[in-house]
């Protein structure tokens, strides 16, 4: 067996001297195909990841949120300690409690008759802009400015303002964190949802009348540009107490996503295709070669060679095809998903993302 195996090793090498363009044939399209399907799966996750981020500054949602596990939310400490992360742009501390408007009910039961169940939420309106520009007011008609927050002032999203039956310039009385307290409309939320009934009013306003001081519940994170989200999340986890946790929002992200699956599933069942033409192809040409190499084999049988053996040999020619194949298609598909992304943006040309901010990763799993 050891004896044959020498001219095995031969007549490979011969074969593939003799025909370097069958074999170059067979690794291009393997590499055509895998690069196809790396491709198309990179430019679907950058995509998908520019319509989210682009949402969520829409909507003025946060990339990354820091939330107490409990209503009494953690110590504000962690705020200074959370900006100075790696990878986060900024950030901006909120104290979030549910409200009422009119007197606190007892708990279980209903807010009083005209009453309307708020969210309030206590903001530093200079880093709010930053990272959550929708819930900055804008002030009424020879109202405070809408970075003057202060006071007795409060700002109504539409929703709140709907509810309570009240206008810009009237006073509202709310109920949180066990304390009452009346404060002015100053103006409106006009980048709030129409399903949220928020009450936004001066950080520390919110400390000193309903009893915060100290704590925060929520920090809504902004990260820089291009960097790398599970690294900056992992940096961030490492600094949370037991009394605070990550999370994100969700709402966005799962209503972008599902608007384009369908379109993403198409896109990489086509290259899913593509690389199954390259495998038959491929299959094809192994198939031939190995009909034209017969009368090799079988002196290789005449030599001591096992059948065993010689399946191993033909499986281990595909191989290491199969394997350069794969290495030039990644790196192929990798380089052809950074130009179209390059070319196009993060939105396929849409115009929806900012060019520049956009940056591709390589996604080792999907590879």
């Amino acid at each position: 067996m050891t004896i044959a195996l020498i001219p095995a090793r031969w007549l490979v090498i011969g074969e593939w001297r003799a025909h370097p363009g069958r074999l170059a044939v067979a690794v291009l399209a393997i590499a055509i195909g895998v690069a196809l399907g790396f491709a198309v799966h990179l430019v679907n996750r950058t995509a998908l990841a520019s319509f989210d981020a682009a949402v969520r500054s829409v909507n003025g949602a946060a990339d990354v949120q820091v939330h107490g596990t409990t209503p009494a939310g953690f110590a504000e400490s962690l705020y200074p300690r959370i900006a100075r992360v790696e990878g986060v742009a900024a950030v901006s501390p909120v104290v979030e409690l549910a409200a009422v408007s009119g007197t606190l009910a007892p708990p279980g039961t209903r807010s009083a008759p005209g009453g309307a169940r708020l969210t309030l939420l206590g903001l530093d309106v200079l880093r709010a802009i930053a990272v959550t520009p929708s819930l900055v007011g804008l002030p009424a008609r020879g109202g405070p400015g809408a970075t003057s927050l202060g006071g007795d002032t409060v700002f109504l999203s539409r929703t709140a303002l709907a509810q309570l039956g009240k206008r810009s310039g009237e006073d509202v009385t709310i109920s949180a964190g066990g304390r009452v307290r009346t404060l002015r409309i100053a103006g409106v939320l006009a980048g709030a949802g129409d399903d949220q009934a928020l009450a936004v009013l001066d950080i520390a306003d919110a400390q000193w009348r309903f009893g915060q001081l100290g704590r925060l519940q929520r920090l809504d994170i902004r990260l820089a540009a291009g960097a790398d989200r599970d690294a900056v999340l992992a940096r961030l986890a490492a600094l949370l107490p037991a009394d605070a946790e990550l999370g994100s929002p969700q709402t966005a992200a799962a209503r972008s996503d599902s608007l384009s699956r369908a379109y993403r599933v198409n896109l990489e069942m086509l290259a899913m295709v593509a690389l199954l033409t390259g495998g038959f192809l491929v299959y094809s040409a192994q198939a031939l070669a190995v009909a034209r190499r017969r009368p090799q084999f079988a002196l290789l049988r005449v030599l001591g060679l096992p059948a065993r053996a010689l399946a191993l040999q033909v499986v281990a020619e595909g191989a290491v095809l199969g394997v350069i194949g794969a290495a030039l298609g990644l790196a192929l598909g990798h380089g052809l998903a950074d130009l179209v992304v390059t070319r196009l943006g993060g939105d396929l040309g849409g115009g929806y993302v900012r060019d520049g901010g956009v940056v591709l990763h390589f996604d080792a799993l999907a590879a």
